[in-house]
């Protein structure tokens, strides 16, 4: 595609702002206020790729709140949530939270009150300090959106992420169809403060009961969603059942669980599904570690939160859509993508 460069003057024009403080963004000079700097680039954009040139307004505030060390599908997930507003007349702000401290989140959520915020994006932790904190920022007329997790509020805008009963669903689907014979079942979780956790893990033990009581389900298992925690646990509930044939792991930290497999042995014989495509995973995939990846397209997440809380806050019509739950194996890896 051709693309022609605009004069400073046009750039200027359509953003709204100054000659002066173009040249500053484009030599990346210091100065320039943030929703500035991004006003002139979507402006810069527009006439090079011969978009509609509709004068810019100033660029809504939104801040997305995401857990801190949760790996990579969360770090690509902010690097696209920083995309989409580009494109949605957004300055998107991440801030990273302390994982399963829900105080910190819900201190976090209150003080984004005052600061000049237009909405708020979190993913949620299931507890009354943090659905006090959300309804606090309603009354301060600051909408929020729900992320990746559940959050029954009445004061939140939507949720956006894949029906995550229905993963969990899937995977029991899953794992009931690839083990067509009697064994144990294991399944790690991240805790108790994530409803996608607990969704999930209903989906799983629903089908594995109703499709397949051939299946023992053992008790459900809590690495704290990172490596270290699953690796921990996986050793344990390897050296408790050695007649284990197969392990969902309903949240992150895949890396310790594949770990533990292949010190003991086992991952060849071993049913393994988890969570999210990441360069980790997709070598698991390929090296026969784990069977399944069930996926969501953080892409997918990232913009329509972005254009959920655009048109509320614009007061618009907006039909908001689930995103897809994808079933990924090393069978039909060529061309799945992170996003």
């Amino acid at each position: 595609m051709w693309i022609r460069a605009p004069k400073i003057a046009e750039i200027a024009k359509l953003a709204g702002v100054g000659t002066a403080t173009v040249d500053r963004v484009l030599n990346g000079r210091a100065h320039v206020r943030p929703e500035m700097r991004q006003r002139v680039m979507q402006a810069k954009e527009t006439l090079e790729t011969g978009g509609p040139q509709v004068a810019r307004k100033k660029p809504w505030r939104i801040r997305v709140f995401l857990p801190e060390g949760a790996g990579p599908a969360t770090e690509f997930l902010a690097r696209c949530f920083l995309e989409s507003g580009r494109v949605s007349n957004a300055l998107v702000e991440c801030v990273y939270s302390r994982k399963f401290e829900p105080a910190t989140l819900a201190r976090k959520l209150r003080a984004a009150a005052g600061q000049g915020l237009d909405a708020v994006a979190f993913q949620p932790l299931e507890d009354p300090r943090v659905h006090d904190a959300i309804s606090e920022l309603n009354g301060y007329g600051i909408p929020t959106a729900a992320i990746m997790s559940g959050f029954e509020n009445t004061s939140i805008v939507g949720f956006v992420g894949i029906d995550n009963r229905s993963a969990g669903r899937t995977a029991g689907y899953l794992m009931g169809r690839l083990l067509p014979r009697a064994g144990r079942v294991a399944i790690l979780s991240g805790g108790e403060l994530y409803r996608v956790h607990e969704d999930r893990e209903i989906g799983f033990r629903t089908v594995i009961r109703s499709q397949y009581p051939f299946l023992d389900v053992i008790c459900t298992h809590g690495g704290r969603d990172d490596v270290e925690g699953n690796y921990r646990e996986m050793c344990l509930l390897l050296e408790q059942y050695p007649d284990l044939c197969g392990v969902y792991n309903i949240g992150g930290g895949n890396r310790g669980v594949v770990r533990a497999l292949n010190e003991a042995g086992v991952a060849s014989e071993m049913v393994y599904i988890g969570h999210n495509l990441s360069r980790y995973t997709r070598n698991f995939l390929l090296d026969g570690s784990m069977d399944v990846i069930i996926h969501q397209n953080c892409r997918l997440v990232a913009e329509e939160t972005i254009r959920l809380l655009v048109a509320h806050l614009e007061k618009e019509e907006f039909r908001q859509t689930m995103v897809p739950v994808e079933v990924i194996t090393r069978e039909n890896l060529t061309g799945a993508v992170f996003a």
